[in-house]
């Protein structure tokens, strides 16, 4: 339940919307102050669903504005000061945006209205008050929402410049190690090709040449491949936290990490990345708890995890 209140969050601020529905309620209406009162209610309900929305269009406050602002034009000569209640959502819808230029005078405009609405100013003081108040708040959530998406942005960004820049490395790397070696073994071959009817000792020779650089070129690619694959626990520990921060979910390593032994470490790094890809794709998780520790015959890597759990046979080791 605790990974869905974010997102329930916003909905409480609807409990506003009881005022005009309960004043509506509160006295028998004709069928034509229904409709028109409905009406304005289910224009405020679209404005407030686009509001919610996650989508990035400049004109979303502004039509989010427009349908508040519309409902509170339909059911103010209906229900009166409760209506009271529109213009206040409407200077928040207005003002969830980055552009403060352009907030400030919606805002503006629904205090004004409020302060012109039923009931006189004096009445309408406590609302424009609240108005005010919920404007300020959406205003700052949408700067910090943007500083956050910008962050994003930053580190995809830097994420691929890096990948791109090992692409390169890798391919630098692979061209000066193969491309020496692959050029002597495709002209030994063809030498060897060519002294096999006029010197087949010759020939012998050069393809036994052609062996021994073949298997050398060999032995340095699987060394190369050794490094790039980073497979040391550090190494797949940083790549976890990596997937782990894209997955929305926070990294805790409760214990100081002991030195490994070097034939040990990629049998951990291996079992941490497969519980990681578990945790990721499975738990639903918020947060994983990571502790690695010495203990009498071996070492106990635990990853402990608040999703949503499972049923499963215990491994043996």
């Amino acid at each position: 339940m605790s990974r869905w209140l974010p997102s329930l969050i916003p909905l409480t601020f609807l409990v506003f919307l009881a005022f005009p529905v309960g004043a509506f309620l509160n006295t028998p209406r004709s069928l034509a102050e229904s409709g028109q009162f409905w009406s304005g209610v289910a224009v405020f309900l679209a404005a407030f669903g686009l509001w919610l929305s996650p989508s990035p269009s400049p004109l979303r406050p502004l039509l989010s504005f427009g349908g508040a602002l519309l409902a509170y034009a339909l059911t103010v000569g209906v229900v009166g000061f409760a209506a009271s209640a529109f213009p206040i959502y409407a200077a928040s819808f207005g003002a969830d945006q980055t552009n403060g230029r352009r907030a400030a005078p919606l805002v503006a405009a629904c205090v004004g209205l409020l302060l012109l609405g039923p009931g006189g100013a004096l009445a309408q003081l406590p609302n424009a008050f609240f108005a005010v108040l919920g404007a300020l708040g959406n205003y700052g959530l949408a700067g910090q929402r943007e500083a956050a998406l910008a962050l994003e942005r930053a580190q995809a960004e830097q994420e691929r410049l890096a990948a791109d820049a090992e692409r390169e490395r890798i391919a630098r790397d692979l061209h000066d190690l193969l491309g020496h070696t692959l050029s002597v073994i495709v002209l030994k071959s063809e030498l060897a090709g060519k002294l096999v009817q006029k010197n087949p000792e010759r020939a012998a020779e050069e393809i036994r040449e052609v062996e021994r650089i073949s298997r050398e070129a060999l032995t340095e690619v699987r060394a190369a491949v050794r490094g790039y694959r980073g497979s040391g626990f550090a190494s797949e520990l940083a790549r976890a936290k990596v997937a782990l921060d894209t997955a929305g979910i926070r990294l805790s390593i409760t214990d100081a990490l002991p030195p490994l032994p070097e034939g040990l470490e990629s049998t951990l790094a291996m079992v941490l990345r497969e519980g990681v890809t578990n945790v990721v794709r499975h738990s639903g998780a918020r947060e994983l708890r990571l502790s690695l520790r010495q203990e009498r015959g071996g070492y106990a890597l635990v990853l402990h995890d608040d999703g949503r759990g499972g049923h499963a046979p215990k491994a043996r080791a």
